[in-house]
């Protein structure tokens, strides 16, 4: 996730304000603290465009996304 934000050129805050989760959610998901609810993945999935089984595995937790898939 933390490539796609990236690639928006979007602040862990603003994504998390734009999308109504608290900013340091973001944080500890990207850094892998913690596994995103099935709401916050479909909020982040519509946000970047893709669907959720492009930004989740099936355990909920978050893909390795990288330059080459997006």
């Amino acid at each position: 996730m933390e490539y796609l934000r990236k690639q928006k050129n979007i602040s862990q805050s603003k994504l998390g304000l734009t999308i109504g989760v608290n900013p340091n959610l973001i944080s500890q998901i990207e850094r892998g603290w913690r596994k995103p609810y099935p709401k916050l993945l479909q909020s982040l999935a519509a946000y970047f465009g893709i669907s959720v089984e492009e930004i989740a595995n099936p355990d909920g937790t978050l893909k390795k996304v990288n330059d080459q898939i997006a």
